[in-house]
């Protein structure tokens, strides 16, 4: 025989839901009340003295929570050397500024350079048309060059590179690849070995590159 009584699974569900309390609209505006007093208490004495040093009830000072925000407005005593300007975290303006004791000057570092090696060159190179060509000098590690070279006017590409006396691996170190007419610059040799330039000339006509260096060093060619 059939029934229309509902079956026990639903009206335990609805004994459940029945029992679920509701709250009216006045429990919860207290309740939002009650939240936004606790936050704004909180802000007042620890947030605010903690994070930017204002400290109303005299709270955050007595538990210390404005000696963070002191700490962080201190400006950190950067060391510097030489004459390098320096910004600290934060900062548009330098921040320190001084001079290491007894360190060398521009001319007693030219002068130091002035070893009894040093020379000066002055050669003309020529790269046939549609041809490479490399031009390199020996030198020892840490040994400083000074160098200028154009064409007047004729573009080459170039490599500027270095490759470690006594490597038979092919290895060879890029200080400086592009195209242009002419480059002056100096290099202070990261090791010992040969130094120099390859010159692609990709035109169809011979190009002369005069080149100009100064330093310690042996000619390769």
């Amino acid at each position: 025989m059939k029934t229309n009584d509902k079956p026990n699974s639903i009206n335990q569900n609805e004994t459940q839901f029945n029992s679920i309390p509701v709250h009216s609209t006045a429990t919860l505006i207290k309740a939002s009340v009650a939240a936004s007093a606790i936050a704004a208490i909180v802000l007042i004495t620890a947030i605010l003295p903690a994070e930017y040093n204002i400290d109303p009830t005299g709270i955050g000072k007595a538990l210390g929570l404005t000696q963070i925000a002191e700490a962080a407005s201190v400006i950190p005593d950067v060391e510097v050397s030489g004459s390098e300007t320096v910004f600290a975290f934060g900062q548009t303006a330098p921040v320190n500024s001084k001079e290491i004791a007894n360190a060398p000057s521009v001319g007693e570092i030219a002068q130091a350079r002035q070893t009894p090696g040093v020379r000066s060159d002055t050669v003309k190179i020529n790269i046939p048309a549609g041809k490479g060509l490399e031009y390199k000098l020996l030198m020892d590690e840490f040994v400083h060059l000074k160098y200028e070279w154009s064409t007047g006017g004729e573009e080459l590409y170039f490599d500027f590179h270095g490759e470690p006396k006594g490597d038979t691996t092919g290895y060879f170190e890029s200080f400086s690849i592009t195209t242009s007419d002419k480059v002056k610059g100096s290099l202070t040799t990261p090791f010992a070995g040969a130094h120099g330039w390859y010159w692609k000339n990709k035109t169809d006509s011979p190009i002369t590159v005069t080149l100009s260096t100064t330093g310690d060093y042996t000619i390769k060619g």
